[in-house]
């Protein structure tokens, strides 16, 4: 009996794919030992760059912050918010962030008074077979915390369990708690439609913001057409949407660095941007009362960890906490959401100032002096003559690299 294809090694699932020996080639070269059993059918690793962000302060500490991310200019307009925020003292976190992650037990069309009298005649059943389930969550002081039965309309209703993870995200934790769970919901398992984690992260809110005189942003007259600019991400969905795309190039750079879930993320900060049923940014800016400082905060609902999963069995991602000096999940939070409205203030004071378009094209004239082969020092040398030339493209740059290797020979 032949082997399905997820059974096949890397190197089989390349020779059934193709016969082109060249494109094997390159696969195979790309290959690694670390992550063949991270997804199904592997082929080879897809690399991106990573870059640091030198020097972050947050709460008065100051941080080294990998970024992981293919966008030119993203670690740039992070190093260069973090730069102007630590000018007024740098990011602070707001509250006391909680490491809550959702389950839901999913119910189609249940008698909606005999479920919820249930629920709460049975909810210390609930919480032990949570706890027998997860007994490790349970010794550390983590576990489920809450149960709340939500009435969504007639036909559909939630059992909402809210389960403190610890250091780790705890999307498996939660999951395995429901599973559990649902043996003491047996009575009403016909109208049961499904038991699955939510990654709407209510509960795990986190804050941060930043303080800063207008002289840094180029005076009350800069600061005041960044304010105009940010009212736009509440007063617009458009402008919005582009405005939080902008706070996830930093945020979820980080996140890949560290192993964490970024998709999770992002699909809560959009949630979250939504809550008001109009879409709106995530990050508001405003001048003080005294109109001497451009004061920042964001918020968003934000589900991490420095431990399980992914970031277990990614070394870089081990590695990278480290180079971080090994923050805790609060301290991690509070980074990620610093790199955020870091990316955000370098972005707002672009578009209102001269305009984004000149750092990107700086930032594309390197990709592509590398796209044509430039190396070393000629990628500076070329990328500075392309920025310059009215017509930035790939036969242009070529043109470039030719004459500058002429006139080094």
């Amino acid at each position: 009996m032949s082997e399905k294809f997820y059974q096949l090694s890397p190197e089989k699932r390349l020779e059934k794919m193709t016969t082109d020996e060249s494109l094997q080639r390159f696969f195979l070269a790309r290959q690694s030992s670390e992550m063949p059993d991270l997804i199904e059918n592997y082929v080879a690793d897809f690399k991106l760059p990573e870059g640091v962000l030198p020097d972050l302060t947050v709460n008065e500490k100051h941080y080294r912050v990998p970024m992981v991310v293919e966008e030119p200019s993203v670690v740039a307009a992070a190093a260069n918010g973090a730069r102007m925020v630590a000018l007024g003292g740098g990011f602070q976190e707001e509250g006391q962030s909680q490491a809550l992650v959702g389950g839901q037990l999913l119910f189609l069309d249940a008698d909606l008074d005999a479920l919820g009298e249930y629920i709460e005649a049975n909810e210390a059943a609930i919480f032990e077979t949570a706890a027998l389930a997860k007994p490790s969550l349970v010794a550390r002081g983590d576990g489920l915390k809450k149960v709340d039965f939500r009435i969504i309309d007639q036909r559909h209703s939630v059992l909402e369990l809210s389960v403190q993870s610890g250091k780790a995200m705890g999307a498996n934790a939660v999951n395995t708690i429901l599973e559990a769970v649902k043996d003491v919901m047996a009575p009403f398992s016909e109208k049961l439609v499904g038991a699955i984690l939510t990654n709407a992260g209510h509960g795990a809110e986190v804050s941060v913001s930043a303080q800063l005189p207008v002289e840094i942003v180029g005076g009350i007259k800069a600061a005041e057409r960044i304010v105009s600019l940010s009212e736009f991400g509440k007063v617009d969905s458009d402008r919005a949407v582009t405005e939080n795309k902008g706070i996830f190039n930093g945020l979820s750079a980080v996140l890949l660095a560290t192993g964490n879930d970024y998709r999770a993320v992002e699909a809560a900060g959009h949630a979250f941007a939504s809550q008001s049923g109009h879409y709106q940014s995530l990050s508001s800016w405003q001048l003080s009362a005294d109109q001497k400082f451009l004061q920042g905060r964001l918020t968003l609902p934000l589900n991490i960890g420095i431990l399980g999963g992914a970031i277990g069995a990614l070394p870089m991602a081990q590695k990278n906490l480290e180079l971080m000096g090994n923050p805790t999940v609060a301290e991690l939070k509070a980074i990620m959401l610093s790199v955020g409205l870091a990316n955000n203030l370098a972005a707002l004071k672009a578009v209102s100032g001269k305009g984004i378009q000149e750092g990107h094209m700086r930032m594309q004239a390197r990709a592509l002096a590398i796209q044509v082969g430039a190396s070393g020092s000629e990628v500076n040398r070329v990328a500075d003559r392309l920025a310059k030339e009215k017509t930035i493209d790939e036969k242009t740059a070529t043109r470039i690299l030719g004459e500058e290797r002429q006139h080094d020979a």
